[in-house]
């Protein structure tokens, strides 16, 4: 069979996602052919989707931010102003074009109604959907035909795959397609190990948009006294402080997870996952204006599975909030993190269901 994955140009999440969903999918059935298509992180694709046909091409969905990361309202309005007929014209060429079995998006809306026009099913997988997103930006962005736009698209969709934090009201709206599923992530990977085992292991991970590294430079200045700690920042860091290690950027951030004592970064959906699963604390850095970040860290912090750090603190004081931390947070959020009952086959869970539409 052939399958044809769409990838929105945001980040690495969306390819975290089908990483794993991919590989319960050819375990399943292994001579499928795959297809990727997007565009910013086509290399990224590539290295962490083996094996697949790639096509580099814009797939209509992303949004500007400002450098701290929150939204930038006037280019996210100025972006979507010819959206339908931009998305018109979009579907009608990739119809033109579309030859295979099904289809996967995360979460680019056009890929519903090619598939459909095509009589082929197509199965979406988010933990927020677009539509949801720029409607909870204030002064809206974006015109409510484009908002209904979207939520016209993604009702062609076969199957709408949601994991454990997306918001209720997504899974209300979209109920009549909406499958709630365990949080996706792929177990079948070889996770890094830093044999640093006398040393406080903390992981601080960037946005694969690089919103935080300005933030990030700063932040280990601040830490460069804590002798007992060791800090795993990417190698675009280049820095020679002593307890500072860093890690290849062609590595995944989060294959090195399971060895750490502690993940620093944005509030992202995969961050969460992933730390989550593998039971390791996190402190979240919120974003201004940026409803996903927000609405995870509610449901987070309403779990007891993470805390929050602002980008004020993270900047210029995580050296003084970290052993404070240590001391009245961690333990209970560690003790939390060991005694979930999440259940984490999101993916294989998504993968038999899929097959029962093919």
């Amino acid at each position: 069979m052939r399958c044809k994955v769409y990838l929105s140009d945001e980040g690495f999440g969306h390819i975290v996602r089908q990483r794993a969903v991919i590989k319960a999918l050819l375990e399943k059935l292994p001579g499928t052919s795959l297809t990727v298509q997007t565009k910013m992180q086509i290399a990224a694709a590539g290295r962490f989707i083996p094996g697949a046909e790639l096509i580099e091409k814009f797939n209509n969905i992303q949004w500007d931010k400002k450098s701290n990361g929150s939204p930038d309202l006037q280019k996210i309005k100025e972006r979507y102003q010819d959206y339908i007929q931009t998305s018109s014209s979009y579907i009608s060429e990739e119809q033109d074009h579309f030859q295979y079995d099904f289809a996967l998006s995360d979460f680019v809306y056009e890929a519903f109604e090619i598939a459909r026009l095509n009589n082929k099913p197509c199965f979406g997988v988010a933990h927020f959907t677009w539509d949801w997103f720029f409607s909870k930006l204030y002064p809206p962005p974006i015109h409510t035909n484009v908002i209904n736009h979207f939520m016209q698209l993604a009702s062609k969709a076969t199957r709408l795959y949601f994991p454990p934090f997306t918001p209720e009201e997504i899974i209300h709206h979209y109920q009549g397609k909406a499958l709630e599923v365990p949080l996706i992530l792929h177990h079948k990977i070889e996770h890094k190990v830093s044999n640093h085992k006398d040393k406080f292991k903390v992981l601080i991970m960037d946005s694969g948009a690089g919103v935080l590294s300005e933030s990030i430079k700063q932040a280990l200045h601040s830490v460069k006294s804590l002798d007992d700690f060791l800090f795993f920042v990417s190698d675009k860091f280049e820095t020679d402080q002593k307890n500072v290690r860093t890690i290849p950027s062609t590595d995944l951030m989060v294959d090195y997870v399971a060895d750490m004592d502690l993940v620093i970064g944005r509030a992202g959906f995969n961050t969460i996952s992933e730390c989550v699963g593998l039971r390791t604390p996190m402190l979240l850095i919120g974003e201004a204006m940026n409803p996903e970040m927000n609405e995870n860290i509610l449901l987070l912090k309403k779990q007891h599975l993470g805390s929050f750090i602002s980008i004020a603190t993270f900047e210029r004081n995580l050296g003084k909030f970290l052993p404070s931390f240590l001391k009245h947070e961690y333990g209970h959020i560690k003790d939390m993190m060991r005694d979930h009952d999440i259940a984490t086959n999101g993916a294989e869970v998504i993968v038999n269901d899929m097959l029962n539409h093919l």
